[in-house]
């Protein structure tokens, strides 16, 4: 075929020549229309046997292929001519709308539809503080037959008065005013955070944008920006005006109204510090212990009992109520600032220097209401606490005992043939503590283990083993440090470095000397001994012992977290419920210039995030938000999403779901995250006690989980544990794990 035209009809012969190229374009998008390869065809002779024949009107060389139907060619052609007639149109209308509308509020544009042409039309809506104003469009599209026929005066007058474009330009100027008015009531008229801020993020959000729908959800979105930057600079302004950490000691008006008494007992492990203090706890008419660990809460409660003092045990995990009892003993995070005592006692001081609790251990210093303070801890800290006392104005006795019983350090290191009876090794992880007892298991020794993982009553219990002699050594973390009441005849550290949270790092000076107290007793072992063991120098050791420890000195601040109350009071204030902003106000807190420093925050960033993602009041999320919980470690994290999400839908979460309900034949690290679960638990049945009905319970499960899990440790057998994956520290000939400071 020659002539791409010679088989039209005659009624179908062009008044003027088509335009190839859109006969083309217009042919390919109908959808009987096809091509030599879609039909499987190899050659246009070959077509007819198919029932198709080719297009016949003037296409590009090289896109002459096309194929229609043979009965419904006629039918397309028409169709075809129709739609390429009314594209010319088109283009003829296009040309006339930009002579006819030039200068106006109306324009005539193209469409991906090459029959039809886009009539918009533009409008400003000027608004006080927004520059320039806000322009809005509306576009409506017509087939190019609609509108060709008209002269440029009548095109004008059509487009200009057009019912649809005017109603919908109306209804949106309208909206857009109307947000506006919204967004400006909601701003108000305040100087630094009033509407003007707001208006010139509008402006700027409006540029470029004229759809009424696009342009309110981008105002949407600046404006909960705004407002939560606002909300945040408002807040950081009310942190340092109301609450003020550099002047931190004010935020306990109780302990301020008190005249005070400081009173600091320091020395080496085994000086008898607990026994002076507690001694004078005792003789007091009320009274408070603050302890770093459960553990030692729960023997000073139990000491005091059995000495005629009736006390009471509160700790997050757990509750023992003595009646009648004036005396409480309690972890440091559960000190009651509005209850004044006689005789309060801080243990291990030195903790200030934690990291993750110091500021526990901060806000007791400050705020703990008793008429005498007894601050325990070790010889180092003496010049951090004198210049706090100084801060406060209060007098500080300081008391200064000795070690009963000598201590030495073995001048090379031992070898694990070398263990003997009576011997204590320190590790520094759960899994570092399970390697040491199965390498001294395959010696023939029996192994008591104790470490953070376990319940307190486990832990009394492997000590006890250790104690009676059942167990002939025991293993350990530097939890033995911290007034377990565990005496050795030597220490033996299996490692001279810790993971602290964040790194892993040297032991400090503090530390060393903490934990290597532990060796001897008087009465018991007259002479005590500490050294290291299969890893490390004495070199080393006595390295770490030299060692200036620059978390205690003078001048280091002291760490300082927001509380639950403070928390509330600026919510009230912004006027937000979010729990990241309000973290965030906090965590900007000025010290400068002051004894304090604010505390590392990353536990409160981590749950704020959770809290926020679910539709909890502002009561719930501040609860929830200091929770006892480690949301790194991914045991802790699931029993706190179960928790919020029967807190966040009102329904009741029985024990049972988060504790097997057979315990035998479970691994130790199952037994383990059952422990923790009742904790968990019981810390969130007393804040939550409908979401958590099953608090009465928890003690006796624990007891049940504590007894499974001191029979698995009591075995022989060693564990049979894989070996660990890449990237984790211990794997065997390899350094892995978190970086070195």
């Amino acid at each position: 075929m020659t002539d791409e035209t010679s088989s039209l009809p005659p009624d179908l012969e062009p008044g003027q020549p088509m335009d190839p190229h859109l006969v083309h374009d217009l042919a390919v998008a109908h959808p009987e229309v096809t091509t030599l390869g879609a039909a499987g065809i190899l050659r246009m002779s070959d077509a007819e046997a198919r029932g198709l024949v080719p297009l016949g009107l003037p296409l590009p060389k090289g896109k002459r292929d096309l194929l229609v139907p043979a009965e419904r060619r006629q039918a397309i052609l028409l169709e075809l001519s129709g739609r390429v007639d009314r594209a010319n149109r088109r283009d003829a209308l296009l040309a006339q709308g930009r002579r006819a509308l030039a200068g106006g509020h109306t324009a005539l544009l193209s469409c991906e539809d090459r029959t039809r042409v886009r009539a918009v039309r533009v409008d400003d809506l000027p608004w006080p503080g927004l520059s320039p104003a806000v322009r809005l469009q509306i576009t409506r599209t017509f087939d190019a037959l609609e509108l060709s026929d008209l002269t440029d005066t009548e095109l004008a007058a059509r487009l200009d008065h057009d019912p649809a474009l005017r109603t919908a330009l109306d209804d949106a100027l309208s909206r857009v005013a109307a947000r506006l008015r919204d967004l400006a009531g909601r701003a108000g008229d305040g100087p630094d955070w009033g509407f003007a801020s707001l208006a010139e993020r509008l402006g700027k959000a409006a540029r470029n944008r004229s759809d009424a729908d696009e342009l309110l959800e981008r105002w949407d979105r600046e404006y909960d920006q705004w407002r939560r930057e606002r909300a945040e600079a408002r807040g950081r302004a009310y942190v340092d005006r109301h609450f003020d950490f550099s002047r931190f000691e004010r935020l306990f008006p109780v302990a301020r109204g008190m005249n005070r008494r400081l009173v600091l007992v320091i020395g080496p492990t085994n000086s008898g510090k607990t026994h002076r203090a507690i001694t004078a706890l005792r003789e007091a008419r009320d009274g408070v212990y603050l302890a770093p660990l459960r553990l030692l809460a729960l023997e000073v409660m139990e000491r005091l009992n059995a000495e005629g003092t009736p006390a009471t045990l509160v700790t997050g995990e757990e509750e023992i109520r003595t009646p009648g009892a004036r005396h409480t003993a309690s972890t440091i995070e559960i000190m009651d600032p509005d209850r004044p005592v006689e005789v309060a006692v801080i243990d291990e001081i030195q903790m200030l220097a934690d990291p993750a609790r110091g500021w526990a251990w901060t806000a007791a210093l400050m705020g703990v209401p008793a008429e005498t303070v007894y601050i325990l801890g070790a010889p180092e800290v003496r010049p951090l606490v004198e210049r706090a006392a100084a801060h406060l104005g209060e007098p500080l006795e300081v008391v200064e005992l000795e070690r009963k019983t000598p201590l030495s350090m073995l001048d090379r290191r031992l070898d694990w043939p070398e263990v003997e009876r009576g011997d204590a090794l320190i590790a520094f992880s759960r899994r570092e503590v399970h390697s040491v007892r199965d390498t001294l298991l395959a010696q023939g020794l029996s192994v008591a283990a104790i470490y953070g993982a376990l319940a307190p009553a486990v832990r009394r219990r492997e000590a006890a083993r250790f104690l009676s002699g059942e167990a002939d050594v025991v293993v350990a973390t530097d939890a033995i440090g911290m007034g377990l009441n565990l005496p050795c005849r030597r220490v033996l550290f299996t490692a001279l470095e810790k993971f602290d949270g964040s790194a892993v790092r040297p032991l400090t000076a503090t530390e060393v000397k903490q934990i290597a107290g532990r060796a001897g007793r008087f009465g018991q072992f007259e002479e005590g001994h500490f050294g290291v063991i299969a890893r490390g120098t004495p070199a080393g050791l006595k390295r770490l012992l030299e060692a200036s420890d620059r978390r205690l000195h003078a001048d280091a601040p002291l760490p300082v977290r927001p509380t639950r109350a403070m928390l509330a009071r600026l919510a009230a204030h912004i006027d937000s419920a979010e729990a990241r902003l309000l973290v965030e106000c906090f965590a900007s807190a000025a010290t400068a210039g002051s004894p304090f420093r604010l505390a590392d925050l990353s536990a409160l960033r981590r749950a704020a995030p959770m809290l926020d993602a679910r539709r909890l009041d502002l009561a719930a999320k501040l609860e929830l938000l200091l929770a006892p919980a480690d949301l790194e470690e991914p045991e802790d994290a699931k029993i706190f999403a179960a928790i919020l999400d029967a807190v966040e839908a009102g329904e009741a979460l029985p024990l049972g779901r988060l504790v097997p309900a057979r315990l035998d034949g479970l691994a130790a690290e199952v037994l383990e995250a059952a422990s923790r679960a009742c904790d968990l638990y019981f810390w969130a049945s007393r804040k939550f006690p409908a979401a958590l009905p099953d608090r009465d319970r928890v003690r006796a499960v624990r007891d049940g989980i504590g007894q499974r899990l001191s029979e698995a440790l009591a075995s022989r057998a060693r564990r049979r544990e894989p070996p660990p994956a890449a990237g984790f520290r211990g794997a065997p000939r390899k350094r892995f794990g978190p970086r070195r400071r």
